[in-house]
Formats: structure tokens, C-alpha cells, sequence
């Protein structure tokens, strides 16, 4: 306790089975958790300290007692340390200053998608400019109205006509000049039910502007429009007021992304927005009408007039300060921009002599000076430091085990590009972690005052808590690794925030909380239930967790399941036959984007160590058998195979931990557990024949064949899920038909024919030349990254969507048929 790396309430929270038993925490960690590697405090990582230096496992100690005695005198590092820190990470962070949940109710309410409105008149080029961005950064679902207010270069229709066809955008041309604020109005009816964004022609939208614009609108009741930040827009404008150029060095995406995640979402209060971007909600519309085309024909003052009227009745205006767009400023009108600012000036003051001071007072306090400053910060640290990247969060459960693994590797292949976060939760301890340099970082860390439990497997404070998370980490994608112990209210979380969602699947937890679908009595039954009314046993909670599952509680687990999955965009899966047994249960997902990309392996040098059998009567066949070993990974069949394994000449070893119930006789040779850069240099050791894999539920991938074959071993397998998927299609090893001893030992006979033997030896030495070289991380990774490419730039633009959107956005038909003859405009 003295060395300050045990921290007692830690330990209880972090260890939900320690807590439940009533122990005493310090003796668990002495008497048991050193031993299992399990860490006793945020200071001290058992895994990384032992894997430091192997004397540390021979000796047996306790892996903090060692630390303490030998470990710290030796320089040996209590956790890993990164070497550099991340740009933003020396900026303060505060709590959000509004409740997410509420913000995500008032969205949900939402029926209709937003509509944004772009006026048009020459200004060819920024116009083209402004169009790319929003084609580029536009990542959720709306309409894009455009209207050519009768410009007098045809250059202008004619690039209007290179979007007649892109969805969202609709094109449409004022037959004669209208001035820039009845165009808007003219959008305004057009937008139908939606709420508007009215966007200057001569602006650069950055990522994720749309979502960050439309919560703030929406983290208040009462406000009324958001205005984003600029380099040229006045008092909007940072990290100076007035007009800035972004920094050299640095892509507009790379500014528009250090103001978001370095921003506090203050939202200060303001008397006015700004027209260059303004959001606006349809009840403000509604409630205050839409802008003054007598008094301000052709803008300039306009946007001022609405919010003044929209003050006078209780309206709020707010700058969303993690929003940025560039603008140009007045491309359309030129040197006529004095005189008509001037003139629109004019008419607000006398209509509101309070104008005046309530500028002075709202845009001379310290959140907006505090706002530049941090902006100003923000951008310094990254021309300095550079790395400004898109956030993805990983949804994680386990820390140990094939899944946290695969997806550390995925993360490190793709740190180049993308700041990698990773969410954990044990159901009562919500965690937030950096992914860098192959070290998990704290960055959160939240103890749930009501531990989540299996059913309804929701949580209103767990949402508070990783919406907020969302919010502030500025998260652009959300992958779901495994929801095992966290709240389903995450999806749809991140759905309202207008997140993409990836959702994985590395077992069948979905399904069936068993999580290999196999009954009481060990038979496999593909998530539907077998006759028998024997109680299955589930996985990963505790005992007592979950009420009676079997032809009872299993309905609403998959109503429940089925429900959150179906707030996802893309599902992805490791083999053809895990695809196949999802769909079963949940057919919708035949329709979604389902992919299946294998679990990429890095190996370096592959080796050919299984030596060629001879004959029973001069060495019995080697057999390992890798990995865990329980019942559901053919433990009972093992065990058979140990029985009888010196009259059927067969030499059994097992490399891995063993479960408890597995009994095994003393002429099995047991090798212990092994970390995975260590698995070839054990297979050396043992130089097996063949390797041996029985697992008798799906596994959807199995990363030990994969590390047999890079071992250059052929597998026995059984012929169900991943293992029978890959060794048919490799032909790499032998497969049992069913998973039963008789079975089993014939195709170890098998094994044991020399010619049998080099063939599928060969096997295994092509799948190492070809599959095996190929499939590397790097190579996973440009998958995985080809689909959230996908899903942040196309996700919500479908051809066929446009009546859809038309009847999300307008209330009557007479509506609908108006704007749908407006949008035919183009075509004429």
C-alpha cells in the first residue's frame, strides 16, 4: 500500500467478482490477481511489467511485489510510456456546459432532416468551391438547396447542371433576379418542415459540420439559431476578430477539426448570428416568420433583423465554437459591400435602439475572448506538433483475448491517419482511453452509481456519460468491437448524433448471452433453442444475472438485440459461415452492408517446424493442441484423445491455459500459457506433426490455426464455423465430420499417412506464400478503411431516397407536389 500503486477502491471497481465475493481486495491482489495478471491500481500494468524481463514469471512472485523488492532498482517500468504526447493534450478540459441527453431527446423529436439553402448569384468559382466541400463534408442525411438567383454568367447554370443528378443537392433558377433575401425566403418554403441552414455561396464547410451546427441548436430549448466560427466574419471570426487566413501549413480540414477537438462547446449567448452560416430552427421560423425582403432586399442587416425579432421573443442566438467554415466573404457583390452594410445598419438601429449595446455586451465577454485564445492555442500546438486526425472510438469489452487483440492491431495500422480511442466498460466502471504507440492511455474514467445488467442491458446515466464522451472527444465513427457489459443506448447515441456505426461481430453474444450457442448438454443449436428445458449457461455475467433464457428470456434478448443492430450502418464478421448463422436469426441484416474481412496477422518470418510422422511403431504422432482449452474448445474430446492416447500412439500436448473441468491423465504434456509474439518459438520446442483443433461451436475466426500454419504445422479440425470454413478452403490439414471421438481419431489416422501428410503440408507452405503474406494488418486495415471511407462520405446519399426525404421534410402533399415541380426547374 505504501508504494502508492495499489489503489483499494480501484481494485473493487475495476473487479466486479472481487466486489461481489465480499473480499478484501489487497489479499485478493496478493493471494490471486498478481497470478492472473490482473492490474492493481491505474499505475501498474502486470501484463507489460513480467513481459519485461522473463526472470519475473520464473521467480513467482507477485508481479507489484516484485516491482517493489527487485523491479524498480532494475529500471523496469511499472506501465508502458509513450514517447511524445498528442497535440491537444496540454489544453484544460471541462464538462460539457449543457446536458447531452436532453440535446439527443430534442433531436430524436426531430421528424424532418435539415435543409440547407445556398443563394447563388455569379462567383463561379467559389461557388464550385463551396459545392465540393459540402459533397466532401456533408455526413448526414439532408437536402441541399441551391438557387440561382438569375446570375448573369452562364457559367454558373452550367455548373449548376453538374449536380442536377448528385444527391442531395437540388438545383433551381429564379427567372428574373430576386435580391439575396427573397431567394432565401424562397428556400425557406422550399425547405418545407426542415429545419434551415442558410449558407453563403462564397464558404468552405469543413467534417462533420452539419451534426456539430445542428446539436448545437439543439442544446438548449430555447434557442434559435447557431452561428459557427470563421476566419473572416466579423466578431465570429477566430482567433482574431475580423479577417484570418488559417495557418500555411494547415488544410482547411485540419483547421476546421483543431477547433472542434479542442473546443469547450461553450455555446455563449449572443444578440445576433450571422448570415455567412446560419442555422436556424423551424419553431423560430414558425414562430418569428422568415427575413425582411423590404428592408433589406439584398441582404446585409437581415440576419440581424430575424434575431432581434427572434430575442423579443425568448429566442436564444449561440455560437457553436466547435464549428468552423471558411469564408471568403461578399464574393458576390464586391466593392458594394460598404454602402449596403451601411444602409442595413441603418435600419436596425432605429428599429432597435438596444442593438448597440447588447453587441457591445455580448461579444466583449470572456467566453468569446477565452474561445479565441483556445483556438489560437490549438492551432500553434498542431503547425507545430502536426497530427490533427480524424477520432474513431472503439467499443471494446475484454482486455485480454483474440478480439482487444485484433483490434490493437488494426488500431496501430491505421495511427498514421487516425487518433484511435477505445471505450471499455466491465457494466459499472466506463472507461476512455488513446490508442497510441501500442499504449492505452486513460483519458476518462466514470464509476456508474447504478451498474448496468444484462437486461435491459441499458442505462440512462451510462448514455449521459459516453454521449458526453462523444460530444466532447469530437468522435467522427463509432465501431462496436463487442457490447458485452455496456449499454445498447450507445448506438443509438451515436445514431442521433448522426455518427456512422460499425457494428463487429467476433462471437454470437448477440444472440444468445451462452455466446457459443451451445445447450446444457453441449450441443451446438445456432441461437435457436434446442428441445430440452435444461438451463443453458451463459457467459461473461454472473451467475444470477440473467432470468431463465431457454424458450423464454432468449425472445426479448434478440427483440432487444435486434432492435439496437438496426440502428447501424455496416456490420462486419471474420467468415462466410459467422455471416450465415447471423442472418438466421436476424434477417434484416441480409439487406444491410455486411462484410466479412479476416483478421489481418503480421508474422514476420513464417517457419516450417512440423517435422513429417513416421510410422506408429517408431514415434507416436505429436499432436498440440493451442489456446485456451474448455469444453466449448473440445475439451471432452481432448480429454478422450488423452485417454487412450499411448494405445492408439499418439503423444498429446497442450500449449495454453486448461479449464477446471477438463481432467487430463499425467502423461499429457502441458507447456503452460504463452504470450502471442512467443507462439513460434514454443511450437519449436514441441515440434509437432499436427496440430489439433476441436472446437465444437462456429468460432468466427480462430487466430491459432492462423498461428499453426504461420508455424507451418497442418490441423486436425472439426468441420463447423471459421476452422471448417478455412481448412476446406485451404486444404490445409484434416476434418473431422462431426465432433465426436470416433471421428476425431479417424482423420488423425489420417494424419499419419505420409503421402496424406506432404500434401497437406504443402498446403499450409502455399497458404504461407500466398493468404498467409497477404493478409498482414496493413492489409485489414485498408479494408476497414475503405468502409469507413464509405460510410463518412456516402452513407446517406441514395438516389432512390428522394421522395423520402421530400415526405420527411413537408407536411401535405399539395407541399410535396409543389417542391417536387420546383425541383424539375433544372430540366426544362
Amino acid at each position: 500500500m505504501d508504494s502508492g500503486l495499489f489503489d483499494w477502491d480501484w481494485y473493487l471497481a475495476e473487479y466486479s467478482d472481487v466486489s461481489a465475493s465480499g473480499s478484501n481486495p489487497l489479499m485478493h491482489y496478493l493471494r490471486h490477481g498478481g497470478d492472473e495478471l490482473r492490474d492493481p491500481g491505474p499505475g501498474f500494468d502486470s501484463g507489460y511489467y513480467v513481459a519485461q524481463d522473463a526472470e519475473i514469471r520464473r521467480s513467482g512472485m507477485n508481479p507489484l511485489v516484485h516491482y517493489i523488492r527487485k523491479g524498480a532498482r532494475k529500471g523496469l517500468q511499472p506501465r508502458p510510456m509513450r514517447q511524445s504526447t498528442r497535440w491537444w493534450e496540454g489544453l484544460p478540459a471541462e464538462a460539457l456546459p449543457f446536458d447531452p441527453l436532453m440535446a439527443l431527446e430534442r433531436l430524436e423529436a426531430l421528424k424532418h432532416v435539415p435543409a440547407v439553402i445556398i443563394p447563388v448569384y455569379n462567383a463561379v468559382n467559389e461557388v464550385r468551391a463551396c459545392l465540393a466541400s459540402l459533397e466532401a463534408h456533408t455526413q448526414m442525411p439532408c437536402r441541399i438547396i441551391i438557387i440561382n438567383d438569375a446570375s448573369p454568367d452562364p457559367e454558373v447554370a452550367r455548373l449548376l447542371t453538374e449536380y442536377r443528378d448528385r444527391w442531395p443537392f437540388e438545383c433551381y433558377h429564379n427567372p428574373e433576379n430576386l435580391g439575396f433575401t427573397r431567394t432565401v425566403n424562397r428556400g425557406l418554403e422550399l425547405a418545407g418542415r426542415s429545419d434551415v441552414v442558410v449558407l453563403n455561396s462564397d464558404t468552405r464547410v469543413t467534417p462533420g459540420w452539419l451534426r456539430r451546427l445542428r446539436l448545437a441548436a439543439y442544446s438548449g430549448p430555447r434557442i434559435g439559431t447557431a452561428t459557427p466560427l470563421s476566419n473572416n466574419a466579423g466578431a465570429f471570426s477566430v482567433p482574431e476578430a475580423g479577417s484570418n487566413e488559417p495557418p500555411g501549413d494547415m488544410t482547411l480540414e485540419a483547421v476546421g477539426r483543431s477547433v472542434s477537438q479542442s473546443s469547450q462547446r461553450y455555446y455563449p449567448r449572443v444578440p445576433t448570428g450571422n448570415g455567412f452560416c446560419l442555422y436556424v430552427r423551424r419553431a423560430c421560423l414558425d414562430d418569428v416568420g422568415g427575413l425582411d425582403a423590404e428592408a433589406f432586399p439584398r441582404g446585409y442587416g437581415e440576419e440581424n433583423d430575424f434575431c432581434m425579432r427572434a430575442g423579443r421573443r425568448d429566442w436564444e442566438h449561440i455560437i457553436d465554437d466547435a464549428s468552423y467554415i471558411y469564408h471568403v466573404r461578399s464574393a458576390s457583390f464586391g466593392n458594394e459591400k460598404t454602402e449596403l452594410i451601411k444602409a442595413g445598419r441603418a435600419v436596425v438601429d432605429s428599429r432597435y435602439p438596444e442593438y448597440s449595446s447588447l453587441v457591445a455586451h455580448g461579444f466583449g465577454g470572456d467566453a468569446l475572448r477565452d474561445i479565441r485564445q483556445r483556438v489560437g492555442e490549438g492551432l500553434r500546438s498542431v503547425s507545430e506538433r502536426g497530427g490533427v486526425k480524424p477520432r474513431i472510438l472503439y467499443v471494446i469489452s475484454t482486455r485480454t483475448g483474440g478480439t482487444p487483440q485484433t483490434n490493437r492491431d488494426l488500431m496501430g495500422a491505421l495511427e498514421p491517419d487516425t487518433e484511435c480511442l477505445v471505450l471499455r466498460c466491465n457494466s459499472r466502471v466506463v472507461t476512455l482511453e488513446l490508442h497510441a504507440e501500442g499504449i492505452e492511455t486513460p483519458l476518462e474514467r466514470h464509476v456508474l452509481d447504478q451498474p448496468l445488467e444484462a437486461f435491459p442491458h441499458r442505462g440512462g446515466e451510462y448514455d449521459r456519460v459516453v454521449a458526453s464522451w462523444l460530444v466532447r472527444y469530437d468522435i467522427e465513427l463509432l465501431h462496436v468491437r463487442h457490447i458485452a457489459w455496456h449499454g445498447l443506448g450507445l448506438l443509438s447515441c451515436a445514431k442521433t448524433l448522426g455518427l456512422p456505426v460499425v457494428f463487429s461481430f467476433h462471437d454470437f453474444y448477440t444472440v444468445c448471452p451462452t455466446v457459443k450457442l451451445l445447450d446444457a448438454d453441449q450441443r451446438f443449436c445456432g441461437g435457436r433453442c434446442t428441445p430440452s428445458d435444461e438451463e443453458c449457461q451463459h457467459e461473461l455475467w454472473p451467475k444470477g444475472a440473467l432470468p431463465p433464457l431457454k424458450h423464454r428470456a432468449i425472445k426479448a434478448w434478440q427483440r432487444e438485440f435486434g432492435q439496437a443492430l438496426s440502428e447501424c450502418d455496416a456490420f462486419v464478421t471474420t467468415t462466410p459461415s459467422a455471416r450465415g448463422y447471423l442472418r438466421d436469426i436476424y434477417p434484416f441484416l441480409r439487406q444491410g452492408d455486411f462484410r466479412v474481412i479476416p483478421h489481418g496477422r503480421d508474422f514476420g518470418d513464417m517457419q516450417d517446424l512440423a517435422p513429417a510422422p513416421v510410422s506408429s511403431s517408431e514415434e507416436p504422432l505429436r499432436v498440440v493442441f493451442p489456446g485456451n482449452i474448455s469444453m466449448a474448445k473440445g475439451g471432452r474430446l481432448i480429454q478422450a484423445l488423452a485417454e487412450r492416447a499411448p494405445e492408439h500412439g499418439l503423444e498429446i500436448h497442450l500449449l495454453g491455459k486448461v479449464a477446471g473441468d477438463v481432467t487430463l491423465p499425467d502423461w499429457v504434456v502441458r507447456h503452460g500459457g504463452y504470450q502471442r509474439d512467443e507462439f513460434l518459438a514454443r511450437i519449436a520446442e514441441i515440434r509437432p506433426h499436427v496440430g489439433g483443433i476441436l472446437s465444437i461451436w462456429p468460432e468466427t475466426y480462430c487466430h491459432t490455426l492462423t498461428e499453426l500454419w504461420a508455424a507451418g504445422v497442418p490441423v486436425v479440425g472439426v468441420d463447423i464455423g471459421a476452422v471448417g470454413d478455412r481448412l476446406r478452403h485451404n486444404g490445409a490439414g484434416w476434418l473431422a465430420k462431426t465432433p465426436v471421438f470416433e471421428d476425431v481419431l479417424a482423420v488423425l489416422d489420417e494424419a499419419r499417412d505420409p503421402d496424406g501428410w506432404q500434401r497437406a503440408h504443402q498446403a499450409v507452405l502455399e497458404w504461407q506464400r500466398t493468404e498467409g503474406a497477404t493478409l498482414s494488418t496493413s492489409a485489414m486495415s485498408q479494408r476497414y478503411r475503405g468502409l469507413y471511407d464509405e460510410l463518412l462520405s456516402h452513407r446517406w446519399r441514395n438516389p432512390h431516397a428522394y421522395e423520402a426525404i421530400i415526405q420527411r421534410s413537408s407536411d401535405s402533399p399539395s407541399e410535396q407536389t409543389a417542391m417536387q415541380d420546383n425541383r424539375e426547374e433544372l430540366t426544362k
